[in-house]
């Protein structure tokens, strides 16, 4: 997920919480809600349906990855397209069409190796024989964020923040949150740890269901039909962080290389 599009689940993430104190009847008070978050009343209007429908509207930019907008570029640039509007297979480096000058077009100041690194760790790009590079997905997105997804994000990222403000805000009545780390682990350790706690976790969330279930059953003769009530939930997730490898600049590796040969054959 680009910054663009975390600004914008965060924003509606505020918004859907200044609503609440902030109707107008049957319709939101976007000054009030303004007012309240910081935002302009533009923003408000734009994003305010997301809250209640999960759909971006059609006229709204989001600020894209700048692989993102790299690989938008090599698709949509005539000057990057064979006759039949395919993206050509560029060489890195070169006087005309290459993929830097394709980077310095679409990238903005980001160097032409890294976003090269970043599009071919995601799969988006593969490096061809004779040092060309060449399109082989639409995003540089190991899956697709839609609407749907933004929505649900936002929805987690308010829960997860009114949780933890309501234990900054209220301390005699917390809010249960708890998270345990362990690092270093071996990759055999961390599949393990995935596999046991994954069982245990959906078991945890699965247990919240069966508990209602359960006190439905048990107060249906008291229970009051009301379309409001308090809202209760609980979230479980878990993490998974590999080890970033240390790669050592072109540089040095020559360095080494150099070096290596010297000692190999002194003069």
């Amino acid at each position: 997920m680009g910054a663009g599009e975390l600004q914008i689940a965060a924003k509606i993430a505020c918004i859907g919480e200044a609503a609440k104190n902030a109707r107008l009847g049957n319709r939101l008070n976007h000054s009030r809600i303004a007012a309240a978050t910081g935002l302009t009343r533009k923003d408000v209007r734009a994003l305010a349906g997301l809250v209640k429908s999960g759909k971006i509207s059609a006229g709204r930019e989001v600020a894209k990855q700048r692989t993102t907008r790299v690989l938008h570029g090599w698709r949509t640039d005539p000057e990057y397209l064979d006759r039949r509007g395919h993206p050509v297979r560029l060489a890195i480096r070169g006087p005309n069409v290459s993929f830097h000058s394709l980077v310095r077009r679409y990238g903005g100041d980001v160097t032409p190796v890294s976003v090269l690194n970043e599009l071919v760790r995601s799969g988006a790009v593969s490096r061809a024989p004779g040092g060309h590079v060449v399109v082989k997905k639409h995003s540089p997105r190991v899956r697709g964020f839609g609407s749907d997804v933004v929505a649900e994000f936002t929805a987690r990222l308010r829960d997860l923040g009114n949780t933890l403000v309501n234990n900054i805000e209220d301390v005699k009545h917390p809010i249960f949150v708890g998270f345990s780390e362990i690092k270093n682990l071996s990759p055999d350790e961390a599949a393990l740890f995935q596999e046991t706690f994954s069982e245990r976790a959906a078991s945890l969330v699965d247990g919240v269901e069966r508990w209602r279930t359960s006190q439905a059953r048990i107060r249906a003769k008291d229970r009051k039909q009301s379309a409001e009530g308090t809202r209760v939930g609980m979230g479980v997730y878990l993490v998974e962080q590999p080890p970033v490898p240390i790669v050592e600049p072109a540089k040095r590796q020559a360095q080494r290389r150099t070096s290596a040969r010297r000692i190999k054959n002194p003069s």
